[in-house]
């Protein structure tokens, strides 16, 4: 099999700008709108070609706010996304139907269910370890790394939870990254697969700027949610 075809390029096209524009905005989002999006077009892009394509926005985000991300908080984090994100490439592996387009849309309605319902969570070490690994395995099945960590930051000023997410989820995604060969997640294809979708990482770039004067608040949840809940219930009844 080779790259997308002209459709599959096109929609592709469309939600990596529509991701892109939503984690440059907030500074998180792009895993739930863009994964089971992508995974309905083509399930070759998740999670590896995604989450090659998506490091390019986690690194932008991450430098700019590099100067606030508080390092006591972020070891815990690492270490458990680093260890989650091997567990859930390897039971994507051991059991394929739990990375199948039915498995992973029931792993982004959890992840969709977490960010609506889940209370705040305490910024502990251990707690953050742990809230760490379980966003690992969901990334390492799903490339949704991201609403547990999301909630453990929440109390932390602007800059600093967007360096601070920026990083973690550019070491989840490099983990990742490095670990698909291996789990059998990825092969010559995948490389192709992630530069398609680079055009809807620059188109989103250059619309990230306009967009945050209305895209903004209890809307862009809104937004995020209704996307991620339609597509993976998509998933769930395709199969």
């Amino acid at each position: 099999m080779a790259g997308l075809d002209l459709t599959q390029f096109l929609l592709a096209t469309l939600v990596m700008a529509a991701a892109s524009v939503v984690q440059l905005a907030a500074g998180v989002g792009a895993a739930l709108v863009g994964a089971p999006l992508l995974l309905v077009i083509e399930p070759r892009l998740v999670p590896v070609a995604f989450s090659a394509a998506a490091m390019v926005l986690l690194l932008g985000q991450w430098r700019a706010n590099a100067g606030a991300v508080p390092a006591g908080l972020l070891r815990p984090a690492v270490a458990g996304v680093v260890a989650g994100t091997a567990i859930g490439l390897a039971l994507g592996a051991a059991w394929p139907e739990l990375a199948s387009r039915r498995g992973c849309g029931v792993v982004i309605l959890v992840a969709a269910a977490l960010t609506l319902l889940s209370p705040p969570v305490a910024p502990r070490p251990p707690v953050l370890a742990g809230v760490g690994l379980v966003s690992g395995v969901m990334g390492g099945l799903a490339a949704v790394h991201g609403p547990l960590i999301g909630l453990a930051v929440s109390h932390l000023p602007a800059a600093a939870a967007r360096g601070f997410l920026g990083l973690f989820w550019l070491i989840a995604q490099g983990t990742l990254l490095l670990l698909a060969v291996p789990a059998g997640r990825a092969d010559w294809n995948t490389p192709l697969l992630a530069l398609e979708l680079l055009p809807g990482v620059a188109v989103g770039a250059a619309l990230s700027g306009p967009a945050r004067r209305w895209l903004t608040g209890p809307r862009l949840r809104a937004g995020i949610l209704a996307l991620a809940t339609t597509a993976g219930a998509l998933l769930v009844i395709a199969g």
